[in-house]
């Protein structure tokens, strides 16, 4: 199937009709994405201390996490690769409601640990089968949406639309906290509940509302992305290294404010609130201003990021008091919000525009993948001293720095050599 030229694709992207409902639709995906935002950090703000007031130890906290993203990383790329197939809305669905049915799963088992009903290895059980849920249906959604918005947005677009679904992630991810200790007024396990009841009404809003009315591409011979294709890997290998480097932090803060700073099992998460949501709000700043109104490419992103990670963890281990550890969880929060956008725009921008799904799918794996080996690295640095992951965790973004100034790839990552790498249009704005 020939390409639309460049002059039908700007005819298409200016008919008031679909560009208000491609506003719409990206619009409806972008609140999606503030849901699922909000349940991750309500995860890991929440779990920690109940966590230890069911008995169960940190490093069985971090291998929860670790069981869901091995899930997300294994499924991910295949929804991904399924919605370039199908399409995008069916998958985005799944997501969404594979998101909700865990979080309701994940917060009963929690429950009857905190009542009483079952403890021991059957509640952690519980705790784990309900939680892999969650990495294999709701790895289902992102890449769907973040294809369906890069099948809607050019070349030169393409990394301001994809920051834009990590800026409503991040805004979630600010939201979280605070609406957690909100709904934790009616029990300690409310705000799943809660979170389940925001799915669900998201997953109807996107049955019934979400335009998608342009059919898959067909092509006579259909690529399979592999995670060794050499347009990708690159990129993957970034994702990977910067998943570590942001997973360990973010399984063992809450931990560290109990052990290294001091503070109580009641107060801790509301403190860890308050850091998650600082990082939360920087992250959402660098999407939504930096990326938005300067329109820096891939490349830029992946290059400053790290430094930054580098900056914050450094502030993190260094010092014991308040303060300083949240402005180091503000100044890699970010950091982190570069990076995202960064990578998943320049595996966007390397492929076709029937590949889209999978090259999403495989960056957000990638980056998924630091939670399957972070509890194992994490905690069993964290048992030695609490300072330590922090210190390995800088000391790989110092080399990702380095790997981002260095590597090919990662100077070609911009919208001006897309013609060139992948010898089309990396994509036009659908109906």
């Amino acid at each position: 199937m020939n390409q639309p030229t460049e002059h039908q694709s700007a005819a298409i992207a200016d008919s008031p009709t679909s560009a208000r409902a491609r506003t719409f639709a990206i619009a409806l995906l972008l609140v999606g994405a503030v849901c699922a935002g909000m349940g991750q950090t309500i995860v890991f703000s929440v779990l920690p201390p109940l966590a230890r007031e069911i008995g169960l130890s940190d490093l069985q906290v971090g291998l929860i996490f670790m069981v869901s993203a091995t899930c997300w990383v294994s499924t991910g790329p295949r929804w991904g690769l399924a919605s370039d197939r199908r399409g995008r809305k069916p998958y985005i669905l799944i997501g969404l409601i594979g998101f909700a049915v865990s979080m309701f799963l994940f917060g009963s088992s929690i429950r009857l640990g905190v009542v009483g009903a079952l403890s021991g290895m059957p509640l952690y059980a519980l705790m784990v089968v309900t939680r892999m849920l969650y990495g294999v249906f709701g790895s289902a959604g992102p890449p769907a949406a973040q294809a369906y918005i890069a099948d809607r947005t050019t070349a030169k677009d393409r990394t301001a639309g994809i920051a834009s679904f990590s800026a409503a992630f991040g805004l979630g991810a600010m939201l979280g906290p605070g609406f957690g200790a909100a709904a934790a007024i009616f029990g300690p396990v409310a705000p799943f509940f809660a979170m389940t009841i925001l799915a669900g009404v998201m997953s109807i809003a996107v049955f019934i509302f979400l335009p998608e009315r342009t059919k898959p591409v067909q092509r006579e011979k259909r690529s399979k992305l592999k995670i060794s294709d050499k347009r990708l890997r690159p990129f993957l290998i970034f994702g990977l290294i910067f998943g570590v480097a942001n997973a360990i932090p973010i399984q063992t803060i809450g931990f560290y404010f109990i052990d290294r700073l001091g503070f109580s099992t009641a107060l801790a998460p509301q403190l860890v609130g308050v850091g998650l949501m600082g990082g939360a709000m920087a992250s959402l700043f660098s999407q939504l201003v930096i990326v938005q109104r300067f329109g820096l490419a891939p490349r830029t992103l992946m290059r400053i990021a790290p430094a930054l990670i580098v900056v914050g963890h450094l502030l993190i281990w260094t010092t014991a008091s308040l303060g300083p550890v949240v402005f180091g969880m503000v100044i890699a929060g970010f950091g982190a919000g570069l990076a995202v956008p960064g990578f998943n725009a320049a595996a966007s921008l390397a492929v076709r525009t029937d590949e889209q799904g999978a090259a999403i799918g495989l960056a957000n794996a990638a980056g998924a993948s630091g939670f399957i080996v972070s509890p194992i690295i994490g905690f069993g640095l964290y048992g030695i001293a609490p300072q330590l992951p922090y210190i390995f965790t800088m000391a790989l973004a110092a080399i990702l720095w380095c790997f981002a100034l260095n590597s090919r790839a990662i100077k070609n990552a911009h919208p001006e050599a897309v013609v060139d790498t992948v010898g089309e249009p990396a994509s036009t704005p659908y109906r």
